[in-house]
């Protein structure tokens, strides 16, 4: 079988049910520690509160469409502040630069993932 292309992937990948659908998540999860490892990076550290607690949810589907939600947990509930700055700080968006970083990475991440899983 010959496969070009993101949709064709995906097309394959909704053939095949469950298996299809465990793939999937393991290629989201895979992308999700991508993008976490790349915002940690670009993380700033006062009290290390932040930068430890960046996680990776669970595989969700909203609309159809499955994702993972990569950001602070409830230790870094400030983390927003940083990112979007207050009346009284200037913005430090570190998650933005951390997605924009490693985007592209997660991208080929995912379609590696699932030709693997697909044996191609």
């Amino acid at each position: 079988m010959k496969v070009d292309g993101m949709d064709q992937l995906l097309a394959e990948l909704e053939t095949l049910g469950k298996a299809g659908s465990r793939i999937e998540n393991s290629a989201l999860k895979e992308a999700g520690d991508i993008v976490k490892n790349s915002i940690v990076n670009e993380a700033p550290v006062r009290s290390g509160k932040l930068k430890g607690g960046i996680t990776v949810s669970r595989v969700k589907t909203k609309g159809g469409v499955k994702q993972v939600e990569v950001g602070p947990d409830k230790d870094g509930w400030y983390g927003k502040f940083v990112e979007f700055g207050t009346a009284k700080m200037k913005a430090n968006p570190f998650m933005a630069r951390g997605y924009e970083n490693s985007k592209e990475e997660a991208m080929s991440t995912i379609e590696k993932s699932i030709k693997d899983g697909l044996g191609l």
